[in-house]
């Protein structure tokens, strides 16, 4: 996955390794780097927030010339060669690729998950030491007032340079909400499209992800992605899809290498 994402004709795989997980070491190479010190991340806490922040403050630092940071997981892969996705952030007008919901007056909810996370974010509080939340039976005094609202949505997000910039240096409110997420349920589904669409100058946040994800119903996890996958991947303008399982489904990658390649071929 790193080599793959290394492959672009100016990109770098900026690496934040679990220490808990596989051991991993980086490959000698000068377009994928490690972050120093890596902390364990946590499903449901705020560490996995952390990791994310600390990662883009040494890559501000590391790599400041990097135009876009896009984060992705071990089960992400590229639908896109590098270089195509290089040629579409380089002629974008956003500031963001980010998909997001406004949590606000109940009555403008467009998707029923606005309810469900605005029960999560306003009335639960997550227990010390657990992912496990309980519900409150009031809202928790919270930082979304006097012109800061609360955002919802993927954390896969892809930030420009700028955008980058501005979410850093806009300390009074990252250390508003991330007082405010340490004691709150999946902070990480909140945190950054938080931050990006509260900054100003407001950015240009386009309401995308830029990842291929397919849901089943009544599923709380995207689906695995197989080639039964792949006519419509062909499709998409997506950048990466997501959950690729590389022990289930080998093959896949493969597959998807050569999607990739096909669609570079043809100008897509």
């Amino acid at each position: 996955m790193a080599a793959r994402v290394a492959s672009g004709a100016d990109t770098v795989a900026v690496v934040h390794h679990d220490p808990e997980g596989v051991p991993w070491s980086a490959p000698r190479s000068s377009n994928i780097l490690a972050i120093p010190d890596p902390r364990p991340c946590r499903w449901g806490r705020l560490s996995l927030v952390e990791a994310q922040w600390r990662s883009l403050e040494w890559v501000t630092r590391a790599i400041p010339e990097f135009s876009w940071a896009l984060l992705v997981s071990g089960h992400d892969y590229p639908i896109r060669t590098m270089p195509a996705i290089e040629a579409e952030l380089a002629a974008t007008r956003h500031d963001a690729f980010l998909r997001h919901f406004p949590i606000g007056d109940p009555a403008d909810d467009v998707d029923p998950w606005q309810a469900f996370t605005r029960r999560r974010y306003l009335r639960r509080r997550r227990l010390p030491f657990s992912a496990r939340s309980v519900p409150l039976p009031f809202s928790r005094r919270h930082p979304y007032r006097d012109g800061t609202g609360l955002y919802v949505g993927d954390m896969w997000f892809n930030l420009s340079a700028e955008a980058v910039g501005a979410i850093l240096a806009d300390r009074p409110l990252s250390d508003r909400l991330l007082r405010y997420l340490r004691h709150a349920p999946i902070p990480d589904e909140t945190f950054i499209c938080s931050m990006a669409r509260n900054v100003r100058p407001a950015l240009d946040v386009a309401d995308d992800s830029k990842r291929f994800i397919r849901w089943s119903a009544a599923q709380a996890h995207p689906e695995t992605i197989t080639s039964a996958h792949l006519p419509d991947l062909g499709e998409s303008d997506a950048f990466f899809t997501r959950k690729v399982d590389m022990t289930a489904h080998p093959e896949v990658l493969d597959a998807l290498d050569q999607l990739a390649d096909d669609r570079a071929r043809r100008g897509r």
